[in-house]
């Protein structure tokens, strides 16, 4: 799945995938003009249909209507001079049926117009319930007179109906074939036209009207709405396009035609489809966030003391990104909090299940300034509040906004009733000020990685123990990220200032796995670490929330 997906965003595909759009698109208008011409010559077909079948129809009718006249005025006893009289007072009806017989259990003793021995009919060739008729198809009417004459006897309540053949009208087009059937419960009889194009017809299923998948060839099959009667019809896909030819041809020319400007939209669509942007907003998902963990190192007792939550994204085609691509999403589109709490989420879920109860933890997550909210932030992070014996929760105040000093305050005051620290991060960059550092009541401040990665002798360098010294003098805890050079670390901790440090001479961002690794194996002296290999440094970006 990964290398397809992997074909619409690489940059090197995207030649093959106009092609590939092209012959695709010219595909799909062929497929819908054969679409459109499959269900013209349905209609046409069942239109064909329709009008075999509508004698059918009005022939059921008429039959149910003289049954009904049997029952009102036949009263007379069966056979009877009045009885003749009565059915031949039903034959001057203007429905086209005019010959009528008493045969009580199949066996018949007079017509309209005579009376003979009893003639048995024999067993009925479809016999139903409900109604109780008895249906006898095509037989000689030699018995009644009629020499040489056929006909279909009807029997119903002991008094039967002979239909004489009825008349099929011919389809108007050569290349189309039908077959009518009488339907009788579960029973069904040819009656006219082609055999075999009912049984293909109910083989084919309903697709057949649109597809020649069975026999190459097309069907349809229309039943009256009461039942009694259906139409097949079938028109062999040879004698399709032997007699449409001229269409066919016209529908490839135009498919072609309209592939070559559509295909141009469909790649900027597909593009536009598959953009960084538009993939990151369809797979915002909590099931996408990758949660690492930075471990900080304490200066006062040499230990891991607490980790800092950082963010990845898996991408669609399984790549991890880092927040440097997705975080200016994230802020265009108003995702802050949705990813904050997805982060808090995966991280309490993986810390309270894996990390040691005996390991206690402070935990580090970073927000905007925008979304310093005392109430929402407790909430969100209830589950480590929770574990007070485990875990230390704290807000680091990315300030990549200004800060609302009055607001920010306000904040903090209620973060700190409700446990939970607030840090300032990444001083020394963005709106980050003395001001802040001075004026708010938070519990500790985050040099900015560039002053403890700047080379000795640099400008940036010699400010680090001025910024060291500041944040000391405002009575603040002091981290200091971005070391990663012995050197760097035996001057932090010659300061006699700095509180804790974070950096690749400690670990580079882990895992939940690794990080439980980590824990576990940590030596007591840093400075006898072997150095580990840095990855490639990660411009500053709009927020923190997924750093390093």
């Amino acid at each position: 799945m990964a290398k397809f997906v992997s074909l619409f965003i690489e940059r090197s595909n995207q030649r093959l995938l106009a092609l590939v759009l092209w012959l695709m698109t010219f595909v799909a208008v062929g497929l819908f003009a054969a679409a459109f011409g499959a269900h013209e010559l349905n209609q046409q077909m069942v239109s064909e249909a329709r009008r075999v079948l509508e004698p059918q129809i009005q022939l059921r009718a008429n039959i149910a209507s003289t049954w009904a006249q049997m029952q009102q005025r036949l009263t007379a006893a069966p056979c009877s001079p009045a009885f003749h009289e009565q059915l031949r007072a039903i034959a001057f009806l203007p429905d086209g049926l005019n010959e009528f017989l008493s045969a009580p259990g199949g066996v018949v003793n007079c017509a309209v117009d005579q009376d003979f021995a009893p003639y048995s009919l024999g067993l009925p060739d479809v016999h139903t319930e409900a109604p109780n008729v008895s249906i006898w198809y095509d037989r000689p009417l030699d018995f009644m007179g009629r020499i040489g004459l056929v006909g279909t006897i009807l029997v119903r309540d002991d008094v039967g109906v002979v239909v004489p053949p009825q008349p099929i009208p011919d389809v108007s087009s050569n290349w189309l074939s039908f077959e009518v059937i009488a339907v009788a419960g579960d029973n069904y009889r040819h009656r006219a036209g082609v055999t075999g194009v009912f049984a293909n017809a109910r083989a084919a299923g309903p697709l057949a009207g649109y597809l020649p998948l069975h026999e190459a060839a097309f069907f349809s099959l229309l039943c009256a709405p009461e039942g009694g009667s259906c139409v097949a019809t079938t028109a062999p896909l040879s004698a399709v396009l032997a007699a449409h030819w001229p269409y066919i041809v016209l529908g490839v020319v135009i498919s072609a035609l309209l592939a070559m400007g559509l295909s141009g939209q469909l790649h900027a669509l597909i593009r536009r489809y598959w953009s960084f942007e538009a993939r990151f907003r369809r797979h915002f998902k909590p099931q996408t966030i990758i949660c690492t963990y930075q471990p900080i190192l304490s200066l006062a007792t040499s230990k891991i003391s607490g980790c800092e939550v950082l963010v990845r994204w898996r991408d669609v085609d399984g790549s991890v990104v880092f927040p440097d691509q997705f975080l200016p999403v994230v802020e265009k589109h108003g995702l802050g909090r949705l990813l904050t709490e997805y982060v808090v989420q995966r991280a309490f879920k993986e810390l309270s299940t894996q990390v040691p109860e005996q390991q206690r933890l402070q935990v580090n997550f970073n927000i905007f300034p925008r979304d310093l909210d005392a109430v929402w932030l407790r909430d969100m992070i209830a589950g480590f509040t929770a574990l007070e014996t485990r875990f230390d929760p704290v807000v680091e105040i990315v300030e990549t906004d200004q800060v609302d000093i009055a607001h920010a305050q306000h904040e903090i005051t209620a973060l700190r009733r409700y446990g939970i620290k607030t840090h300032l991060d990444d001083f020394g960059t963005g709106y980050s000020n003395i001001q802040n550092l001075a004026v708010l009541d938070i519990g500790g401040v985050k040099l900015d990685r560039s002053f403890a990665m700047a080379a000795e002798g640099s400008l940036m360098s010699k400010m680090l123990s001025n910024a060291i010294d500041m944040i000391h003098a405002a009575g603040h805890r002091i981290t200091i990220e971005g070391v990663e050079t012995p050197e760097r670390l035996r001057m932090l901790k010659a300061t006699g200032q700095v509180d804790f440090i974070q950096g690749y001479l400690i670990s580079r961002p882990l895992e939940i796995g690794n990080f439980i690794k980590f824990l576990a194996t940590q030596a007591t002296q840093v400075e006898q670490r072997p150095r580990l290999v840095a990855e490639a440094r990660l411009p500053l970006t709009l927020a923190r929330a997924g750093r390093d």
